[in-house]
């Protein structure tokens, strides 16, 4: 494939020797941002007929008055781990995303709806779905950041992983529920290994801001090669959709731990009995991804990011 092939695509392969070689990467540092950036917040903010919960992570510093944003989508097993704290993962990407100079606000769509994981439960069933009541939520987020004195309303993101990054293939969407004609808008998107079938079946389905997709190969639980489709349609569009691909990275590819599990009871449409996956960290991957997040919002600023890409 040509340089100007790929650039079209918009798809990346990395190289299996780059994944040997980033095998000697260091562990995961984003605990060691919480020093340096604010004391996170419990927040509370208006939702699509509920109110919403969250957690806010102010910037590291204050090197101006307003700050770019972002907000953070999390997946089916929710935002909170078994003992009601923020889950290991969206901590490292909040903790991130302030030292990197963001206002990022973790959103919970799964507590103000009575659930906790949904991951068990087979799709049509689920409580929050993610193009209907999670979009929503998306906006009702965005909303609320637009009206703070210390975000910058033209410089808000949003980020999903998994259930969260499906929702984000809905909150592109012209016609996204909670998206109103004369409202805020989102800069960009950031979706890790969402589900991406849906958008090809509808024939207007459309971005309305760029889309940075970040997705494993070896991804039992939520196929990536729908994903690689819907770039290659997306290649020549006004706002153009990027799909990365990590060889040899499973479902929660970027977790902070290195290690490999089997998920017996999580619904899966592709496994034999409807059920079971494989998710974990791939250290290579999660640093490379970690790397390209950070560029692609980079290129969206007028400022360098500051602090540390790990």
């Amino acid at each position: 494939m040509t340089e100007s092939t790929f650039c079209k695509l918009g798809i990346a392969m990395l190289l299996p020797l780059l994944l040997m070689l980033g095998s000697c990467a260091t562990p995961d540092r984003a605990a060691t941002f919480a020093s340096k950036a604010g004391a996170e917040q419990r927040i509370t903010l208006p939702g699509p007929g509920l109110t919403l919960s969250g957690v806010l992570f102010p910037p590291a510093g204050a090197r101006r008055a307003r700050h770019p944003a972002i907000v953070l989508l999390h997946g089916c097993s929710g935002m909170l781990d078994a003992r009601g704290r923020l889950s290991s993962n969206q901590r490292a990407w909040a903790e991130r995303f302030a030292q990197w100079g963001f206002v990022a606000l973790t959103l919970d769509s799964f507590s103000p709806r009575g659930a906790g994981s949904i991951c068990p439960i087979p799709s049509a069933e689920r409580p929050a779905r993610p193009w209907e009541d999670r979009t929503a939520d998306a906006y009702a987020a965005l909303a609320w950041l637009v009206r703070r004195s210390d975000v910058d309303p033209q410089r808000i993101f949003v980020a999903g992983w998994s259930h969260g990054g499906s929702t984000v293939m809905g909150v592109v969407r012209p016609e996204a529920p909670g998206r109103l004609a004369d409202g805020p808008r989102f800069r960009a998107a950031i979706a890790f290994y969402p589900g991406c079938p849906r958008p090809p079946a509808l024939n207007n389905y459309r971005p309305t801001m760029p889309l940075l997709i970040l997705h494993g190969e070896a991804d039992d639980w939520v196929p990536a090669a729908p994903c690689v489709d819907l770039a290659r349609h997306f290649a020549d569009t006004p706002f153009i959709v990027r799909t990365l691909l990590y060889p040899g990275a499973h479902h929660g590819f970027d977790a902070p731990s290195n290690r490999l599990v089997f998920l017996p009871d999580v619904y899966n449409p592709r496994a034999p009995d409807g059920r079971g996956a494989h998710a974990g960290g791939h250290e290579p991957s999660r640093a490379h991804a970690v790397q390209e997040t950070r560029a692609y919002l980079s290129g969206f600023l007028s400022i360098p990011l500051p602090g540390p890409a790990r």
